[in-house]
């Protein structure tokens, strides 16, 4: 029954994205105003969304609080965007809500990504939760996420991803995704550059609202994710959490809450000797990330790289090709893939080697040196594969 169900889910992503916020906002009137009944904080930017609402999300956790968490996408099941305290929506809860509302859905026209985001808001009210980290999906003025109506918002780093969308300029994706924010509220924002920040000062002014850069002096790192971008994150969850003046947690709890943080996708360790990783870098700068945690390791690097359309690495490719030795090129073969032929011309000749099934390319660790490190990259939609051939579940966190 319930492959019916999530087949009726999967189907919706046919419509494609639809930006606006009327549709949302009618579906969740249609299931009562599920967003009304608990406190959530709505996460914007670029790079480090996920990784910073499942930090935020676990300190409170940790601290006593139940806790839900909407991230997108998903790695191998729609279940993991919708979790409580970690663990991800049953089967059962979304077969009830599509039971429900399927023909409210279908009158509305609504969109997939529309109508799972009314199936977190519907399964955290009736699960009483105690506050919600809500993941914005795309920008974040025309976001289904902004129909929620959050109490607070967290901006993480922003870059060039999406153009095609929000913008050319990262000024343009900037006023894309402050616009989220509304009168009165406050924004906790990572530390931009000026002519970002600029356009965030100049809206918040607008409306009324105020903004809180972090502060890039604190070199403590609680966590355990790869990378020194995550330092970053860190600091911004740490920051988000002091702002929640209504939640009593202590430094020791964030200390807790941080250090036993887990966020899979993210320069996440899978196997030894050879060392293999899976990073869902899929723009400039998470690649640019990526390559720069890869610098640090010992040993061959070969890079098992495959893309959906619209990623645009050419500010990032000559850094790619300087620090791996070797390229295996592989597709998704999921909506808007980039065929592995056409990636493989962004790339030099002498390095490169096609292997279109991304579970062979993936396979590829089986027969290389145990001191290689295999970084596994480019989209999120390598995780089924993943999944597979490694055994391992991202549902619970």
């Amino acid at each position: 029954m319930i492959k019916n169900h999530i087949s009726y889910l999967l189907s919706l992503e046919s419509k494609g994205i639809k930006l606006g916020l009327e549709r949302t906002e009618q579906l969740l009137q249609a299931c009562g105003n599920p967003q009304k009944k608990f406190k959530s904080i709505q996460i914007i930017g670029t790079n480090g969304k996920g990784s910073t609402s499942a930090m935020i999300a676990n300190i409170l956790k940790v601290s006593g609080y139940k806790v839900g968490l909407y991230t997108s996408p998903h790695l191998t099941t729609i279940n993991e965007r919708i979790r409580i305290n970690g663990n991800a929506i049953s089967n059962d809860e979304i077969i009830e809500f599509i039971n429900n509302y399927q023909q409210t859905i279908n009158q509305l026209n609504s969109s997939f990504f529309e109508t799972i985001t009314a199936l977190a808001a519907w399964y955290f009210e009736k699960e009483k939760i105690d506050i919600a980290i809500l993941e914005t999906g795309l920008g974040g003025r025309l976001d289904s996420i902004t129909a929620c109506g959050s109490n607070l918002l967290v901006c993480t780093s922003i870059s060039k991803d999406h153009q095609h969308i929000l913008g050319d300029t990262v000024e343009d994706i900037a006023y894309e995704k402050i616009c989220a924010l509304k009168k009165n509220m406050i924004c906790i924002s990572s530390n931009h550059i000026d002519s970002i920040k600029d356009v965030f000062n100049k809206y918040a002014n607008s409306i009324n609202a105020k903004i809180k850069y972090i502060s890039t002096n604190r070199n403590t790192k609680f966590i355990k994710l790869n990378g020194t971008h995550q330092a970053e994150n860190e600091m911004l969850a740490i920051t988000t959490i002091k702002q929640l003046n209504e939640f009593k947690i202590n430094d020791g709890q964030i200390q807790q809450g941080l250090s036993s943080v887990v966020w899979p996708g993210r320069i996440q360790k899978l196997y030894n000797a050879p060392n293999v990783y899976y990073d869902v870098a899929h723009n400039q700068a998470s690649f640019s990330s990526l390559c720069d945690y890869v610098n640090t390791l010992k040993g061959q690097k070969i890079l098992v790289i495959a893309l959906q359309k619209h990623k645009n690495l050419n500010t990032v490719l000559n850094k790619i090709e300087s620090v791996f030795d070797q390229i295996i090129v592989t597709q998704t073969n999921v909506r808007n893939f980039v065929p592995a032929g056409e990636l493989a011309c962004l790339f030099q000749v002498n390095k490169i080697q096609i292997i279109e099934n991304s579970l062979e390319a993936i396979k590829i660790y089986k027969s290389a040196q145990k001191t290689d490190n295999i970084i596994i990259a480019g989209s999120h939609y390598l995780g089924a594969a993943i999944s597979k051939e490694f055994k391992i579940s991202f549902e619970n966190i």
